[in-house]
């Protein structure tokens, strides 16, 4: 008692209200922080001439790219365009604007397909909100010539332009053109246009039939490297051909290494290539005029360490003396004149996939594949924002048994422990695997398993109230990296590693004393195991029919037999219980206990109908069966469990949908995208917000016809006006519902009708509704009707009502 008091303490003292300002509708808080973070990889990233806003090309997964504008201050987003990714060429920020290259594709027209001109492109100049933006075509089917994505004609003569690369100041773009037979560099003077037949052409360098694999241009726009493979396809060298563009010459061409990234110098005399030796690796400068070698840098194989991998963003300074670089995870700021490392920036949870410096030379910006932007003051250097919370997206979440707390673990590889009232943040713990954490039985302490590159790692726990490590029970505190899951009961834990596809070792343990229960090994494909809602059973994975005996670990006969096509795992925020849904037949969704087959309850699922995706994407159920989440699109879905249908959309996240779950009363819903961040929505009915319509509607009647008959969207708005007026409301459903009788038929209709009834009832939760509620569990034992009114009221902590009493 005194431990549970001193925690209730602890979260009261360290919480502290989370700013609202920035919530999307419907939203209560938002544990973390979502400025600087895009929400997906980062493809391109360009700051401005002044380090004020800056630009981000982030992957949407959906054949289409999202370019954002942000204010580097507050590292909000300032404005959102949508462009095909594989129309998008580049873009470029200098001192007359930020200008993005995309192919020339026009929208369908009558019945006609739309069109893409890939020897033709756009300037669109992204920073002038008034700009055109370039039209999105279509996604889907694969285009006549093979291009995958963009669902469009595009023309069989071969001429296409398949790379640009840009002048520093963003006065040219160059353009690597290629025919059937004949490749060429096409150098522009760069401005907005339509159309590149608008645009000045200063020089067209002829490559001939043999062509070029890669190219750079000069940060004046006057020099051109072109970079050819060797016949031998075995040979680690490129040839470099440097090119002045006003005369169209070539000098003589110099044999360099051929590397994974070809860093050029802003003056195109030289290239940066990386090298890796016995006990060193670093980078040396080759001039592409002598190919002469120097060496630049060199570090020392840290302890655990493999080859570093050469991938990732880099860009120059202004003066083109520093190279910034990202590799291995870090991003170092090299002196190339001095060969020595200036310093380092640090604090992605991987390495940055795109780097840029401002053209003033003030400041730094770095970008990584989980969309996380940082900003750098060049000079010293340091960071200019702090990434508050993950810095990953976050993939995992779990309530604690008082359901006051959330415990979360991200890509980032840190555990924390969150107030879900306020989104404050508790408790950090940095070093996590990816084994899910969990809470203890009494909510006091946390297990989770450790990752360290010097050594393999084990399971630990940590008091929530002073964070330091406890001693786990007996011979639990022997285990290396585990997940753990706790029984229902709380008297024992299974723990699982997943080690190699043959040798998945489980063990199931009792919590007092850390005493060995039983063991075995899985080589089973999916592998989750988890206890059943009453504890008797462990399953392989929740959607598979193979289980074990949870006391002894003996084999036991599947829980099904019968192939189901449709089955998976439905999100919770608890692990226990675990359901899983499928489709029987064309006609209804069951859930059931995942390890048992038993059937949770009789709540009919009907198909999504008017197209609605709702069963599409992540899914969870909301305690009270009458409404499920459905992530899509960057969204999610609040769907009628009794038609299918949306009734409301939420939307706050950038990014895809990683957690999705009800908090056990229902009243709730935690979400969490790509910009690793919580949102906690309320989905009370109360809490729907009402169109000026419905708010101006005065009869009862007009809104009981549209919750018994309306689509899903109207008739839960009429539930919800209704909600405001409790006694009417009351009124109404003693005039249209009775308890069901024997002879009573049953629609699809009174189904529907029933389940709406029966949930703005729960929802009142009055002394009156609940009297309503028990005359209806007093009808025929079968009905529908009957068995939703008997769940409501154990769902409102009532007794389970017997007929008989009366």
């Amino acid at each position: 008692m005194i431990r549970a008091v001193l925690l209730f303490l602890f979260v009261l003292l360290t919480a502290s209200s989370a700013t609202a300002s920035d919530l999307p509708p419907g939203a209560l808080v938002r544990l973390g922080d979502d400025r600087f973070r895009a929400g997906s990889a980062i493809e391109h990233l360009a700051i401005s001439p002044d380090g004020k806003q800056f630009a981000t090309v982030r992957n949407s997964y959906r054949a289409t790219f999202i370019l954002t504008v942000w204010d580097a201050t507050t590292g909000l987003p300032i404005r959102e365009r949508e462009i095909n990714d594989e129309l998008f060429k580049g873009l470029v920020w200098g001192p007359t604007g930020g200008f993005a290259v995309v192919l020339r594709g026009e929208p369908a027209q009558g019945d006609k397909r739309a069109k893409v001109f890939p020897d033709d492109f756009r300037v669109w100049e992204f920073t002038d909100p008034k700009a055109k933006v370039p039209p999105v075509l279509p996604a889907g089917r694969v285009g006549l010539s093979g291009f995958s994505g963009v669902e469009a004609e595009w023309p069989r003569d071969g001429a296409k332009y398949t790379d640009f690369q840009f002048s520093a100041g963003g006065k040219r773009a160059a353009g690597l053109w290629s025919s059937a037979v004949r490749y060429a560099v096409h150098v522009f003077e760069l401005k907005p246009t339509d159309t590149a037949k608008k645009l000045k052409r200063v020089d067209n360098i002829d490559l001939g039939a043999v062509g070029a694999d890669d190219f750079r241009i000069s940060s004046d726009g006057k020099t051109l490297v072109t970079f050819r493979k060797l016949a031998n396809p075995d040979a680690a060298e490129y040839t470099a051909t440097t090119w002045d563009v006003e005369t169209g010459k070539p000098s003589r061409p110099v044999r360099v290494p051929r590397g994974e990234r070809l860093i050029v110098t802003p003056d195109a005399r030289s290239l940066v290539v990386f090298v890796a030796e016995d006990e060193t690796w670093g980078f040396d400068l080759y001039d592409l005029e002598t190919g002469k070698r120097r060496q630049l840098t060199r570090w020392k194989y840290e302890r655990g360490d493999g080859q570093p991998t050469d991938w990732g963003g880099f860009a120059f300074t202004p003066s083109g003396r520093e190279l910034v670089v990202a590799i291995d995870g870090k991003t170092f700021v090299i002196d190339l004149i001095a060969g020595k490392e200036l310093g380092r920036l640090e604090g992605h949870a991987d390495t940055p996939t795109a780097v840029a410096v401002s053209a003033d030379g003030t400041r730094i910006a770095t970008a990584d594949e989980y969309g996380l932007v940082r900003l750098w003051d060049a000079k010293t250097p340091r960071p200019l924002n702090e990434a508050l919370g993950h810095r990953a997206p976050v993939e995992y979440a779990q309530l604690s048994p008082n359901g006051k707390l959330l415990l979360t673990w991200g890509y980032d590889r840190t555990v924390r422990l969150w107030d879900l009232a306020t989104g404050k943040e508790l408790r950090a713990f940095t070093g996590a695997r990816y084994d899910e954490p969990t809470f203890t039985p009494d909510g006091t302490t946390i297990l989770y398993s450790t990752y360290d590159r010097y050594n393999p790692g084990r399971l630990i726990a940590r008091d929530i109230l002073t964070g330091l490590e406890v001693p786990l029970p007996g011979d639990m505190a022997k285990l290396e990296p585990r997940t753990a899951v706790f029984a229902p009961d709380g008297k024992s834990v299974l723990t699982w590693a997943e080690h190699s596809a043959n040798d998945k070792p489980c063990e199931v343990w009792e919590w007092s004393s850390g005493k060995k229960l039983a063991s075995w090994n899985s080589d089973a494909g999916n592998f989750a195991p988890g206890f059943s809602p009453d504890g008797s059973v462990i399953f392989t994975y929740p959607t598979s029919p193979e289980r074990r005996d949870a006391k002894t670990g003996k084999e036991l006969p599947p829980a099904w037999k019968d192939a189901r096509d449709y089955i998976h795992k439905l999100r919770s925020l608890r692990p226990n219980p675990c359901w899983c849904q499928f489709a029987p037949n064309e006609d209804e969704l069951r859930i059931v206990e995942a390890g048992t087959d038993k059937l949770v309850s009789r709540v009919r699922f009907m198909h999504a109908q008017g197209g609605s995706p709702a069963y599409h994407g992540i899914i969870a159920i909301s305690s009270t069966g009458g409404q499920f989440a459905s992530e899509w699109s960057n969204g999610i879905y609040l769907c009628e469990s009794a038609t299918g249908q949306v009734r409301r959309t939420l939307r706050g996240h950038r990014g895809a949908i990683r957690v999705l779950g009800f908090t056990p009363d229902g009243s709730k819903l935690l979400t969490a995208g790509g910009d690793h961040t919580i949102l906690v929505w309320d989905v009370r009915l109360q809490a729907m917000p009402l169109t000026e319509a419905v708010k101006k509607e005065t009869s009862a009647a007009k809104l009981w016809a549209t919750l018994a008959a309306g689509k899903a969207e109207d008739a839960y708005l009429a539930m919800a006006r209704l909600a405001t007026e409790p006694d009417t409301a009351l009124k109404m459903a003693r005039m249209k519902l009775k308890p069901a009788t024997k002879d009573e038929k049953e629609t699809d209709a009174t189904l529907v009708t029933d389940s709406r009834a029966i949930e703005l009832l729960e929802a009142l939760n009055t002394e009156d509704s609940r009297e309503l509620l028990k005359e209806l569990a007093a009808g025929e034992p079968s009905a529908f009707r009957t068995q939703q009114a008997k769940l409501a009221l154990e769902r409102l902590g009532k007794a389970r009502y017997k007929p008989s009493e009366k």
